[in-house]
């Protein structure tokens, strides 16, 4: 994970399951799937992205840039990320509910609870990236 200064962080599985987690639903048509995983907003915290009452002014133009293995990507506004802009969680899910992620969908999937169409959940995410707005 890539900060706004720049800094790289990394993160385990052990340290990810140590944040605080949430429940998300993916839906895609009548079908809702449970997932759960570390909430996203405390991931940026915890790579030092300015989050909650710190989250103001500049950074507020920035974006969060979310890449699969495949290539495939989805940008947040930082805003959009932070839990206390928004109601609905915004998970790195690293389990369904009722078990495992398939191999196809992990280790991380991305999901946005409030989101109506999938297309934003990413399978197989590889990094994550905060950026300032063009």
């Amino acid at each position: 994970m890539t900060g706004l200064n720049g800094k790289v962080t990394s993160f385990t599985t052990a340290d990810l399951a140590d944040l605080p987690r949430a429940t998300a639903s993916l839906r895609s048509g009548d079908k809702a799937t449970a997932y759960e995983g570390a909430l996203l907003s405390a991931v940026l915290k915890e790579a030092g992205v300015p989050s909650g009452p710190r989250l103001h002014g500049k950074p507020v133009a920035s974006v969060v840039v979310i890449t699969a293995a495949d290539g495939y990507r989805v940008v947040l506004s930082l805003a959009e990320a932070d839990a206390s802009f928004r109601d609905g969680a915004i998970i790195l899910a690293d389990r369904k509910a009722d078990g495992p992620l398939a191999a196809d969908d992990g280790p991380l999937r991305l999901v946005i609870d409030a989101d109506k169409r999938p297309e934003r959940s990413i399978r197989q995410v590889v990094s994550i990236k905060v950026v300032p707005a063009p």
